[in-house]
């Protein structure tokens, strides 16, 4: 060994991996690939004017070639008119599946920790189509991406001092696009051998409860609003959105909890087909125990979350009721009874407001919890933090639980939003005296000042949260703030429409 002399340098705290970035429903970019019209993730006039976005929603709707895709078909050529050609990039809502904040913040934490900018890759994928199908694209774009990698690494000498290892593949994937990627490491071992960690926030491994209730918006007649007509219509039409469907006990029939039959969701508003097309691979996923490697679940804790449905009839319609609990399953998965009664041990497990507890923790035993919401997960200072050190190969050290179960802040907003002119109430809850809450209302998409607001106590809420009501001065994309001083700002987003799109 030669002296040195001088200083010796300190290099950069740098990852030799590949960084590949999935995203959830609804979060890449969609195109017309004929006309090059942009359908969906650019203009929020689609959302908020009846006009432009009927025809819109009506081009998204799949067709028979598009709902019959999966693995088989993969690499044979488009099997769809419209392709994903980009992250979304700004602030998007839907009825009930709320907000979602751009990819923007995830991307430009994974660049300040890998070699050069092009380590990081974004994965968009048509979300409207099976999570099979995009997971055959996945595993071919994330092979690709790494021998690209590996070869800028070999030709690059001077990366030396970061190690002599193989680089390898660390997914980042959120909500959707963890199924994804499970689907994609499944198919592909020789893959997942070349991966080193996947990390997932807010994926919905055991399904999701809020998908039935996409499904079944014309049945309850919420609202109603062209939008939300328009949403059950394309939803109804999406294998993407049938791959959420919860398949454990979810189905509240008072003395008894099932799983969702495909009679079920038919009844809701979904379709036959691609309900058993999903929740066949639901009970496969239940039996094989397929893990991803190195893979770190982030979980979303103490928002209010549907987790369970129980049916109502409504003029003939069956309308599906969301309910904040989950029930009790035993190692043998046999449901849990209270010894006395004998009735169903019913527990609220909370979630990220979309995803509950314990399906976003499924498959790993390495989980980080943070007080957030589904669709801002991305943007969370926490959740950024972890990603960061998870890509730099450094422990973890403890993870953070839920902490003291007096203060669980949780924000609720009105999920399929609100005409000008309505108030929309917003609640916090986990808490019991508004002294140091902060929630403030501000527009997501002008950035025009926010509005403050004091939450009080609610005494017609069973859940004694505070409340405070908001009336919008113009329809907007509003992202609302829970601050408490004590934890990360707990953020979502709310959409007012004009008064005149709300017609039955």
């Amino acid at each position: 060994m030669t002296s040195y002399a001088g200083v010796p340098p300190v290099f950069a705290d740098r990852t030799r991996d590949a960084c590949v970035v999935v995203p959830g429903i609804m979060g890449s970019v969609l195109q017309d690939a004929a006309t090059g019209r942009t359908l969906w993730g650019a203009d929020l006039a689609a959302l908020t004017g009846a006009v432009s976005g009927e025809s819109l929603f009506a081009a998204l709707q799949t067709t028979e070639e598009e709902r019959a895709a999966d693995v088989g078909n993969a690499g044979t050529g488009p099997v769809t008119r419209i392709r994903a050609t980009g992250l979304l990039a700004k602030p998007w809502w839907l009825p009930v599946f709320e907000g979602l904040d751009p990819y923007t913040d995830l991307r430009k934490a994974l660049s300040g920790v890998v070699l050069a900018p092009e380590a990081v890759a974004p994965f968009p994928y048509d979300w409207r189509l099976a999570v099979s199908y995009n997971g055959a694209l996945l595993a071919r774009a994330a092979r690709a991406h790494l021998m690209r990698w590996r070869a800028r690494v070999a030709a690059r000498p001077d990366w030396r001092a970061t190690g002599e290892r193989v680089p390898r593949l660390v997914f980042v994937a959120h909500s959707m696009g963890g199924l994804v990627v499970r689907a994609a490491l499944e198919q592909d071992p020789e893959l997942a051998a070349d991966t080193r960690a996947v990390i997932t926030a807010g994926t919905p491994f055991l399904g999701s409860a809020k998908a039935v209730l996409a499904l079944n918006l014309a049945h309850a007649q919420a609202g109603p609003t062209w939008l939300q007509r328009r949403v059950q219509a394309l939803a109804a039409t999406l294998p993407g959105v049938h791959d959420l469907l919860p398949g454990y006990r979810c189905l509240d029939v008072g003395l008894d909890v099932e799983r969702l039959t495909a009679g079920d969701v038919a009844r809701f508003g979904g379709d036959r087909d691609l309900t058993e097309r999903s929740l066949a691979e639901r009970a496969r996923h239940r039996e094989d125990g397929f893990a991803m490697p190195g893979h770190r679940a982030i979980v979303g804790d103490a928002q209010p979350t549907v987790q369970t449905l129980h049916e109502q009839r409504r003029a003939h319609l069956a309308v599906a009721e969301g309910r904040h609990h989950a029930f009790d399953i035993d190692d043998d998965r046999q449901l849990l009874r209270d010894p006395a009664t004998g009735i169903p041990a019913r527990r609220n497990t909370y979630g990220d407001g979309t995803v509950h507890t314990p399906s976003a923790q499924v498959g790993t035993q390495a989980v980080t919890y943070v007080y957030g919401q589904h669709g801002t997960l991305m943007r969370h200072d926490e959740v950024l933090r972890q990603i960061r050190r998870i890509a730099l190969e450094r422990p973890q050290g403890a993870h953070l639980g839920p902490g003291d179960t007096a203060l669980r802040p949780g924000l609720e907003v009105p999920h399929l939003g609100a005409a000008l002119g309505e108030p929309l109430t917003l609640a916090v809850t986990g808490l019991t005296t508004p002294a140091g809450v902060s929630l403030t209302v501000r527009s997501a998409t002008t950035g025009r000042p926010g509005h403050p607001l004091t939450p009080r106590p609610d005494p017609d809420r069973t859940d004694r949260a505070l409340t405070a009501r908001f009336t919008a001065d113009a329809p907007d994309l509003y992202r609302v703030t829970l601050d408490t001083g004590a934890h990360p700002p707990i953020t979502q987003l709310v959409l007012v429409t004009p008064p005149d799109t709300r017609t039955r």
